[in-house]
């Protein structure tokens, strides 16, 4: 018997999380003082949220001396709801509370508690604003540098969030230098060259700082002047030959550089100096097994049998010996896996999708269904119902994804969908339709389903309904990009409110810059509005990030109307080489009356 899945797991916060917040609420109310100077988390590498927050801060608090001012009678009073909020469950308040007078007071106390909350609650946004507001009340807080690193990060604001970077690295923190280049994969050539100007200037105050290299490096290498990453990089590993980081940059730069030989001999260099360096190994056999698969399995085996309990190198050897065609011995590890009760989801999996390859559905079946783990869960859900469906069993498949629904009910708008594309697929968008409309009759107002249905709506060409479930999405979620950008692609394509069209795509692309979605969009309408050479210029953006059919057909349009009929065959005839079967592709064709 498998247990059933956890597929998301209840967040709550936790009670002695709770009782430590408010331990000391009626003395801090009291006494208002400045915050403690809280230490940055010095295992925190994660760039998804701004920062977390020392929960040992009030007990630090009652123990230090602090200087007493007096609150105004409405910021006391506004505290102590947050106060009362808090005890209560009731953290939304709390920490609405403690926002609007930390804006007000700009008290380091009144910050903290903030920060404090919004970490529970995990408010990034909040914790963005919070951040920054710290960092200038008190710059010398390293946490509160810590955050405003983070926030200015992730609202694009490099040149600031590089001060923050280079003000830790002063109290010998340099990691922010190092993952700031991960935020601006996106950057446009202009700006990146501009941050590369304040890594280069500081290398004046941080002279062969390993750190700064490596930052520079990265960047280096997103502006594709590789020869300079590289010997960036090497001025690294000249001084720590057995820096493994550094290594594994200059060999990942080198191999997408399609330098394949000189990518391997450098992770051997590393070897000689880290021989046990599992991540070099690993990295090794990646590289390796795109041209010399034995060499790659006899390497993977080494690492599995050097770590004998690592069930991970298994499932890697598995694979391997699977791409090199040789599916004995890749069965036998994810049987073995299954046997001894370790990594079962994982293997299950993988054996039933070598019984798909082999036309086995029943195998198949049986293994997907002894899938449990979160991670995989769903998917294998999918390939369930699609197996059922493709052996005439679509009624079958349905009671399976209602019975998941009861067994799941928190998580039933995931089954709806599921079962809406089947039903897509099987029976056409009306099935769908009738289905979506019980699953919101049974959760009203959940976005997740709001969103499919207006799909659904949008291609049975019904617009007042697709506008109507769009703009019930963003009144619930005002930056909620997806709905903003298919309603204003929608209105863009089927009717003539372009203005209306043009303001909501661009309030999308506020939020999401770079997504090749919205700039295609953007394109689209821009054409429609007759500017043909600003629309040319997004839609060739969106193409060169994201080379679908769709934006190739908005493409070639915006090309064919403005002249360039060569280029526009060309863009076409590669997206049909590609996508032979693209609906859309071919209607616009047909539309143009175009023949290739």
């Amino acid at each position: 018997m498998v247990d059933k899945p956890q597929l998301i797991a209840k967040q709550g916060l936790a009670r002695r999380g709770l009782q430590a917040l408010l331990s000391t609420s009626i003395l801090w109310l009291l006494t208002a003082c400045t915050s403690p100077q809280l230490q940055p988390n010095a295992g925190n590498s994660a760039v998804t949220t701004v920062s977390s927050v020392d929960t040992t801060a009030d007990q630090e608090f009652l123990e230090r001396d602090y200087p007493v001012r007096p609150f105004p009678t409405q910021t006391f009073y506004d505290l102590l709801v947050a106060e009362v909020a808090g005890t209560r469950g009731d953290l939304a308040l709390a920490l609405a509370n403690y926002r609007n007078q930390a804006l007000i007071t700009r008290d380091p106390g009144v910050i903290a508690r903030a920060v404090s909350t919004a970490t529970y609650q995990k408010d990034n946004k909040a914790l963005q604003e919070l951040g920054i507001l710290w960092a200038e009340v008190e710059p010398d807080n390293l946490q509160a540098r810590n955050m405003a690193f983070y926030a200015r990060a992730q609202q694009a604001h490099f040149d600031l969030a590089f001060e923050h970077a280079q003000y830790l690295l002063s109290h010998n923190n340099g990691k922010y230098l190092v993952l700031l280049p991960s935020y601006t994969a996106e950057l446009d050539e202009e700006h990146r060259l501009l941050l590369l100007q304040q890594y280069t200037a500081g290398e004046q105050n941080h002279p062969g700082n390993r750190d700064l290299l490596l930052g520079k490096t990265l960047l280096l290498a997103q502006l594709a002047h590789i020869d300079e990453a590289l010997n960036t990089v090497h001025r690294i590993l000249d001084k720590h030959p057995a820096d493994e980081p550094a290594r594994l940059v200059a060999a990942q730069i080198q191999h997408k550089d399609g330098r394949y030989k000189a990518a391997i001999t450098e992770l051997e260099k590393g070897l000689k100096h880290s021989p046990k360096s599992q991540q070099l190994q690993l990295q090794l056999i990646r590289f390796v097994a795109a041209t010399d698969l034995p060499r790659a399995i006899e390497n993977m085996i080494a690492l599995a049998t050097q770590e004998p309990a690592n069930d991970k190198f298994k499932l890697a050897l598995a694979l391997l010996h699977r791409k090199n065609s040789d599916p004995v011995p890749a069965k036998a590890i994810y049987e073995n896996l299954i046997d001894s009760g370790r990594m079962t989801s994982q293997a299950h999996y993988q054996l039933a999708i070598m019984a798909e390859q082999n036309q086995q559905s029943d195998t198949a079946l049986r293994h997907y269904r002894n899938v449990s783990n979160n991670d995989l869960f769903l998917q294998a859900t999918v390939r369930i119902a699609q197996i059922l469906a493709s052996r005439d069993q679509l009624n079958d498949a349905r009671l399976y994804l209602h019975k998941l629904r009861l067994d799941y009910p928190d998580h039933a708008s995931t089954f709806y969908q599921i079962e809406s594309q089947l039903l897509i697929q099987q029976q056409g968008h009306q099935s769908a339709q009738a289905l979506l409309d019980e699953g919101l009759a049974e959760n009203p107002g959940n976005i997740e389903l709001l969103y499919t249905r207006s799909l659904v709506n949008e291609k049975l060409g019904n617009l007042a309904a697709t506008e109507k479930d769009l703009r019930a999405i963003i009144a619930r979620d005002t930056n909620n990009a997806s709905a903003l950008n298919a309603l204003g692609y929608t209105l863009a394509n089927r009717t003539d409110r372009y203005d209306e069209a043009l303001e909501l795509i661009q309030r999308a692309r506020a939020i999401k810059p770079n997504d090749p979605a919205i700039l295609d969009s953007l394109g689209w309408v821009l054409y429609k509005r007759g500017e043909y050479d600003a629309a040319l210029s997004h839609l060739r953006a969106a193409m060169s990030t994201m080379p679908d059919p769709e934006v190739a057909a908005h493409l070639g349009e915006v090309l064919w109307a403005t002249g360039a009929e060569d280029e526009a065959r060309s863009i076409w005839q590669e997206a049909i080489k590609n996508n032979p079967t693209s609906e859309f592709l071919l209607k616009t064709l047909q539309r143009l009356n175009i023949q290739l």
